[in-house]
Parts: structure tokens; sequence; C-alpha cells
């Protein structure tokens, strides 16, 4: 909780000349025209809070009774009225400030094969751009303005529990309102369009990684910056992949007699690339043969290549073929002849 009196340089039992007087030392030691240090403006703002929450008799008393309470929840309601308080005495009439554009978080769904070699992806969102028939102004031609009857031209008004001023809702803290806004976008400056950029995606992106592209968030207010786009990455399942850490696992189906006699099998690597790899003879299902640097790119090196051994079982068969296989099981014993009955449910 802010010690107004501490910011002040007084005692929690000061009298209003003693408050009075400490706040106009400070206030030409800080004001921001004068005082160029920049940490003169929070300074400037904080003997203001505090000057007009202490020279007000009611103010005062209630900031005493949550001083001494600690009460937090009433410590907010009641620093929302004064801070906003605060604020309008403080930019008083001026023409508001330039305000930055909001951030925008987009999710950016990639292809393993994108992620893995990079790419350039075309990105369409919507976002708050300015307003091209109005300049962003949010008025046609020269402003035409009236004082707001809301709060007089005073640009506040009483309201809250506390019957703080505020700043009026219907001027926005202006006193003024303006009578020929423009009817593209009604007095915003800003409107809702489509917008498409380009995004250098880099090799080897992981899943959760965050892109950034700045000035691509939302246009900023009265002239401010953009702000910027953030794209988290998810990547897509893969039809023959699937990618644990940087390494790459599939699935090759091969028959029972390549099992049983081994052999070379090739097989797509992700890139498309053709690679060859050696079935042991006897190889069972389920075991596995991992190629080294054949999976996915990653800072630290490539990871491998995982391939899980099937023993591809045919649905329906010749009668031919049926009877070879019979003529094979009557030759195997032993074993042999259960792995067959294993692998074949014989």
């Amino acid at each position: 909780m802010k010690d107004y009196y501490s910011i002040l340089g007084v005692s929690k039992d000061a009298t209003i000349l003693e408050i009075k007087s400490a706040y106009r030392r400070l206030a030409k030691l800080y004001h921001p025209d004068i005082n160029k240090d920049p940490e003169s403006s929070q300074k400037f703002r904080d003997i203001n809070e505090a000057y007009h929450v202490l020279s007000d008799e009611e103010k005062r008393q209630r900031y005493d009774q949550i001083l001494n309470s600690r009460d937090e929840r009433a410590y907010k309601d009641f620093m929302q009225y004064i801070q906003e308080f605060v604020d309008s005495i403080i930019n008083g009439m001026r023409a508001p400030k330039p305000r930055r554009g909001q951030d925008l978080r987009l999710k950016l769904e990639l292809s393993l094969e994108e992620a893995a070699f990079g790419c350039t992806k075309t990105v369409k969102y919507e976002r708050w751009v300015d307003c091209t028939h109005c300049e962003g102004k949010g008025y046609e031609g020269e402003p035409q303005l009236e004082t707001c009857q809301a709060c007089n031209g005073s640009g506040r008004r009483v309201s809250g529990i506390f019957s703080f001023p505020r700043p009026c809702s219907v001027c926005k803290g202006r006193g003024v309102i303006v009578k020929n806004t423009c009817r593209v976008c009604a007095g915003r400056g800003r409107v809702a369009r489509v917008s498409a950029v380009e995004v250098s995606i880099p090799k080897g992106t992981e899943e959760g990684d965050v892109l950034l592209v700045k000035g691509f968030g939302h246009a900023g207010e009265r002239g401010g910056q953009a702000g910027d786009l953030y794209l988290r990455v998810e990547l897509l399942p893969h039809e023959r992949f699937k990618k644990l850490g940087s390494d790459l696992h599939t699935e090759v189906f091969i028959s029972f007699p390549r099992a049983v006699l081994g052999g070379e099998e090739t097989i797509k690597g992700l890139d498309g690339k053709e690679l060859k790899f050696f079935i042991q003879p006897g190889t069972e299902c389920g075991s596995s043969v991992v190629l080294p640097k054949e999976g996915f790119p990653s800072p630290q090196g490539n990871g491998n290549l995982v391939i899980h051994i099937r023993i591809e079982v045919p649905k329906s068969i010749s009668l031919s073929t049926k009877k070879l296989l019979e003529k094979l099981e009557k030759e195997l014993s032993g074993e042999s002849k259960g792995t067959l009955r294993r692998i074949f449910g014989l």
C-alpha cells in the first residue's frame, strides 16, 4: 500500500497547510516540464495522488481507515477511483496520447516437413488497422467540436461509491464531443481487416516454439506504434512418422520369409530420400532398426530414425500358398515350428 504521508514527507498528523506546502515544493521539483529525469513523471504522479487524497478531509479519513486495517480489497477499490481522478487532473483537456496497439497471439500449424526443413508460410488473420478513410483520426475533415452536456465541458463527473470525480464516460474526459465522426470507423480511427503476412519458418522448429513478427499486431491508436504478432507452433500429425524428441519413429511391414531369411530393405526418409537398411535373419516382430542422424534436425544435431519391424500377415491367401504353408509347417519343428504358429496363429 502506498504511504502518501511518506511520499509528501509529512507526518500523519500534518495540517492541511503543511500538506499544501509540501505538495507545492515537491511538484515544482518533479514537474516533467522542469525535471527531465525519466523517473520524475512517476514521482510527479505519486505526489499528485498523495495531495489529492490528503488535502480532502473525507478522502484522507477513508485512506487512514484502509491504511490501519490493511484491507487489500478496500485499498484496490479506493485506488481505482483515486488513480482515474488523478489521470483526469494531470491530463486535463489535453489530446489523448498515442497508444501502442495490442499484441496478437495465434496458433500456427506446421507439417513435420515444414518444421524440419524450414519454409515460408503466409498467415492470414484479422486485426485492427488504421482507417484509411479518415487516416486514423476518427473524424472527417476538420473536427467539429461541441461541449459535452454530460459533464458541462469539465471532462469529469462525480460517481462511484466514494463520490470521487472521475473522467466523463461520454466524452472520455475530453470535455468536448466530436460531431463529424468518421462514417467508416465510427470515430475509432481503426477498422477490423483481414491481413496477410509471410513468415519465415527456421529449420528445426519445435512444437511450442513462438515466432515473433514485429509490428503485425493491432494498429496503435492515434498514431501509436503497432503491436506485435506472436505465433505458437503446433505440429500436425504425420501419416508415417511420429516425433519423440529429435527422433523419428516409423513402422515397416515385412513378410515372414524376409523376417526369417533377412535382407536389404528401403524406406523413404522425412525428406523423401531413399534410405537402405538391413533386416537381420531371424528378425522378430517388434524389433527395431536405428538409422543414425536420419531423424528430426535440431541445433544439437539430427536425431535418429527408429524403424519398428512388423510382420505382415495376409488376411486371405490362395490355395497354392496355403499348400506351401502347410508343407512348411510339416517341415518345421521345435522352436521354428513354434515361431510359425506364434506368427500365423496356426
